[in-house]
């Protein structure tokens, strides 16, 4: 499977359960209000996905990168 068709399976997958988390939540939210919130919730909760990834692969990147000891560790 290419990577775009599966992105877009990602997505798409995501929309249903979000739909279906909504609607079926308890909260009495009808098929339309819940089609339209999980078409907000829907990009933001992938920006947050891809966020936290970013800043996961920065912090290991910073980790590797730094091979010197601390400064207070250096004059021991």
């Amino acid at each position: 499977m290419s990577k775009p068709l599966r992105t877009a399976g990602v997505v798409v997958g995501m929309y249903a359960l979000l739909v279906l988390g909504i609607r079926f939540a308890g909260g009495g939210v009808g098929w339309g209000p819940a089609l339209l919130i999980a078409l907000v919730l829907t990009p933001l909760a992938l920006w947050l996905t891809w966020l936290r990834r970013r800043m996961r692969e920065r912090a290991r990147e910073w980790g590797q990168r730094r091979f010197r000891p601390w400064p207070e560790e250096r004059h021991r």
